[in-house]
């Protein structure tokens, strides 16, 4: 006799089984049940006191974009006042050059919603760049543009070869060819590196499009990348935050769905799944306990490994499956994710050149402003090695200077980014070492730039490195903070596979997704959305998409324009974020 039983499931409470619950129960009216191996749900929407105590930091995802969230915003309208709220720096993204001090920035589009004021930034270096820059983000903001991009995000990849999504790929084409940045075949089969060389002329604005395009998992030297670089300049001006941390998004999903009667078990490690007869009837827990599924199971935010060999187990997978989910690509990402406590936010020289570079959120710091630090940067993450100092191209940023939630009055925490070996390549020891060594190589280095981040201005740090992160199983054995690569032949319909894609799994009844399934490799709802929508059609579910109103993908796109805009307005003293 089983010990539990639900309607649905799920295995994982990170933020890709929290929302796929939300519609399970909104939409599918069933009950569910949530296991998670850890003490905690919100999986990557995680906020702790990192570096000292009331000095508060993001243990994996920083980075939150307007669309992250989109269909639960619309569909769930109190997500946003439970606390799910995305924000924005003075400027988004920005660089500064030790060798003469100057920086470029790149201004949020709460500060600069026409982009005016980040052209004239760009024209320092270039005018042509300036006006590129312009055309990108008329393209970036109009309806064909918005309506492509979420059609390519909140859908699975089995749908993109309806009619309808080619025809609004065919509206978009006069914008881009209007502005001659049409990507054919070349730039397509290209890489970004090599795509961005050619749409812009200055080295200061290609390593702040392809530093981002790091940040995303895509190494810049990978042919057949070309196409991402348009995405990653549109983007660019949207980078945010979660205000008040991003376990906020995860408080939210569980105040929505303890309303609705969801049920939580931490400590709650999942063994396998029951199978009977080639369909999922439930799961099994490592201290026995067994829990039916009346419906189905959905295993959220495992890795494909963990999924297949694990969960479901070798003997029913095909061989062929079993095969390329061994080869699978994951060592790419692999980041130093270090939380400084710090007196006084850092000071940079370059502030002399622009005072506003002071307030970014994703800066880099590179020697001079050639891409190729950061294309060397890439290759020896390939090689499985430390890149030399002189190309290391960290970025850093203080979410404390405009959310003092994160840090004491009057103090600041300062969080960085560096690509890094995977963890499999040293030893549990020699990851000790490095730890230290790395903060002092990354102290020596920012004093290069901002010379008040000495020792001195130093309350504590967080040495996380992805030796740390193997504490997620799931991201085991390599620690890449992206589960796994994001190289062209893992997206879109072969994300992870081309057999578990589209997040059913060879066992009827058993649903799998995560970050990485399509899109992958970022904390919003597409991939649980998108699973969903896989569900409902297999079991004739309710679609909210085909609700009157929401109709796909016009009412996603007017949701982030809503969001855009009342990010915009907080901009006003009077604004309230109620």
């Amino acid at each position: 006799m089983a010990d539990d039983a639900f309607d649905a499931v799920i295995v994982g409470g990170g933020t890709k089984g929290l929302q796929l619950a939300l519609y399970l129960m909104k939409y599918g009216g069933m009950s569910v049940g949530i296991f998670e191996r850890r003490h905690e749900i919100g999986g990557c929407l995680c906020t702790e006191e990192l570096s000292a105590p009331g000095f508060r930091g993001n243990d994996h995802a920083n980075i939150i974009l307007p669309f992250y969230y989109a269909p639960v915003w619309r569909d769930f309208p109190d997500f946003w006042d439970y606390g799910a709220r995305w924000d924005q720096h003075l400027v988004a993204d920005g660089f500064v050059f030790r060798d003469n001090e100057t920086a470029i920035a790149i201004y949020s589009e709460k500060h600069d919603p026409t982009q005016e004021r980040s052209a004239r930034e760009i024209a320092r270096f270039s005018e042509k760049d300036a006006e590129t820059w312009l055309n990108v983000w008329k393209i970036a903001t109009s309806d064909e543009y918005l309506r492509v991009m979420t059609d390519g995000i909140f859908n699975p990849p089995e749908w993109m070869m309806r009619p309808e999504f080619a025809e609004r790929q065919v509206a978009i084409a006069p914008l881009v060819i209007e502005a001659d940045l049409l990507p054919d075949g070349m730039l397509m089969a290209g890489s970004m590196m090599r795509t961005c060389q050619e749409w812009f002329d200055s080295p200061e604005l290609q390593s702040c499009i392809l530093r981002f395009g790091v940040s995303s998992v895509i190494d810049i030297n990978d042919p057949g990348q070309g196409v991402m670089t348009m995405g990653m300049a549109a983007t660019i001006p949207t980078i945010g935050f979660a205000r008040g941390g991003t376990h906020q998004i995860a408080h939210a999903a569980h105040q929505l769905l303890v309303q609705m009667g969801c049920k939580f078990f931490t400590h709650a490690e999942v063994e396998k799944a029951t199978v009977e007869n080639g369909v999922a009837t439930g799961i099994r827990l490592k201290d026995g306990s067994e829990i039916k599924a009346r419906k189905l199971v959905a295993v959220c935010g495992l890795s494909p490994e963990q999924l297949c060999f694990e969960i479901i187990g070798r003997e029913h997978m095909p061989p062929k499956l079993a095969r390329r989910v061994e080869l699978i690509q994951k060592s790419f990402g692999c980041l130093m994710w270090y939380s400084f406590a710090v007196h006084e936010a850092p000071e940079y020289k370059a502030e002399a050149f622009n005072p506003d570079i002071h307030e970014c959120q994703w800066l880099g710091l590179q020697p001079d402003p050639d891409p190729i630090h950061i294309a060397r940067e890439c290759l020896n993450e390939r090689l499985l090695q430390w890149p030399p100092l002189e190309d290391y191209a960290p970025t850093v940023g203080c979410h404390s200077l405009v959310d003092p939630s994160y840090a004491p009055p009057g103090k600041h925490v300062v969080q960085n980014e560096q690509l890094a070996p995977p963890a499999r390549v040293h030893s549990e020891r020699d990851w000790l070492d490095i730890k230290k060594r790395y903060a002092e190589n990354m102290l020596a280095i920012w004093q290069q730039y901002a010379p008040n981040m000495t020792w001195d201005n130093i309350i504590g740090i967080d040495t996380n490195s992805p030796y740390d992160n193997l504490r997620m199983r799931n991201l085991a054995p390599d620690g890449t903070m992206a589960g796994i690569d994001r190289s062209p032949f893992q997206l879109n319909e072969n994300r992870p596979t081309p057999e578990l894609a589209n997040y059913r799994t060879p066992i009827s009844n058993l649903y799998a997704t995560g970050g990485c399934w399509h899109i992958g490799s970022h904390a919003g709802s597409s991939e649980a959305y998108n699973c969903y929508k896989i569900i409902a059609t297999d079991m004739g579910l309710g679609k909210p998409w085909e609700e009157q109103g929401k109709e796909e993908p016009d009412s996603l796109v007017e949701v982030q324009r809503t969001i855009r805009k009342r990010v915009q307005d907080s901009a006003t003293p009077n604004y309230s974020y109620r």
